[in-house]
């Protein structure tokens, strides 16, 4: 039997942040401490996973503006920019998966519904990929094999270009 996921905007009455565990504790105690802070203070959005009729978070990620600096931008994506200093991206600042649920699909599912969001804001504000820092080599993994690339100046600081995006057909992303 599929599961079906509900992804929406974090709402800290209702979702039940505490019981997640990704076997990350940055990345729970993130959720549970810190992420509702970040929707306060206009720092980030977070979105959620849950079960049909079921408050606990199963996964989760979170995106906000930020810009990378052009020399880090590969070759190929640098040709035609004006040499500004920085390029604007939407940032995945946090992805993660309930151990419950790993091996799932719902890291992908995730990653694409970022993706969408991200794709949809650039045609409000302007923003030329997605970036994300992966936080360990597995994530990175992840990563690479959804069609990131790696910036110049760490390994696991990745790049996905929106024209990349674009091409993948993702249905438009809509809220909740």
């Amino acid at each position: 039997m599929a599961r079906q996921w509900t992804i929406e905007p974090l709402d800290r009455k209702r979702h039940d942040r505490r019981s997640f565990d990704c076997g990350h504790d940055e990345l729970n105690d993130w959720l549970a401490n810190f992420a509702g802070q970040y929707e306060e203070r206009d720092l980030a959005r977070t979105y959620v996973a849950t079960l049909p009729d079921d408050s606990s978070v199963v996964g989760y990620y979170s995106v906000c503006s930020r810009h990378v600096r052009f020399e880090c931008l590969p070759v190929a994506e640098a040709k035609g920019l004006p040499r500004h200093q920085h390029v604007p991206v939407v940032l995945i600042g946090k992805l993660a998966v309930s151990k419950s649920v790993q091996g799932q699909g719902l890291g992908t599912i995730l990653l694409f519904d970022a993706l969408r969001l991200a794709e949809h804001v650039s045609q409000q504000i302007g923003a030329r990929a997605v970036e994300v820092d992966a936080i360990d080599d597995a994530a990175r993994q992840f990563y690479l094999k959804s069609g990131f690339v790696p910036l110049a100046d760490d390994p696991h600081h990745l790049f996905m270009s929106m024209r990349f995006i674009r091409k993948m057909n993702l249905p438009p992303w809509s809220q909740g």
